[in-house]
């Protein structure tokens, strides 16, 4: 499930800078091996795409381990200042396209992606990190 809603993250900032964003105001898409070790090579800036972590919670079904799983995954916005739009226009652009998309196929009744927290990073030389945590519902059964 972890890899499906990475790609999932990496589809929704895909199309959503190319139906909002003129092609030279885009960001690159990645997802990093290492955070710490992460260098910007893109002209702009980079969308990564990060696995944070999932909470469970256990609900009251007999013989089966049936859970709600909100998965977390973090997106870091890392771009330079003095473009079209600033780090801080890149971030809010993200958080309004992806929050509120829907998960099909759940039996959840909270089905929809939302920004749980969004936080300032750092600054270096002119390059400045935000990210944003969302929570991706989902739910693990096994009998």
């Amino acid at each position: 499930m972890i890899k499906e809603a990475k790609d999932l993250f990496v589809f929704l900032i895909d199309e959503a800078q190319r139906n909002y964003l003129m092609a030279e105001q885009r960001l690159n898409i990645e997802i990093p091996l290492s955070l710490d070790n992460y260098k910007l090579t893109h002209p702009i800036g980079s969308y990564l795409v990060v696995y944070k972590g999932s909470l469970f919670a256990q609900t009251d079904v007999r013989n089966i381990i049936a859970q709600t799983r909100d998965l977390e995954i973090m997106v870091v916005v890392v771009a330079r200042a003095g473009f079209v739009k600033t780090p801080e226009e890149y971030l809010d652009f993200i958080i309004n396209e992806i929050s509120g998309v829907e998960i099909a196929d759940l039996k959840r009744t909270d089905r929809r992606i939302y920004c749980k927290e969004d936080e300032f990073i750092g600054e270096e030389n002119g390059v400045w990190s935000y990210a944003a945590t969302f929570v991706v519902p989902n739910e693990f059964i096994k009998a």
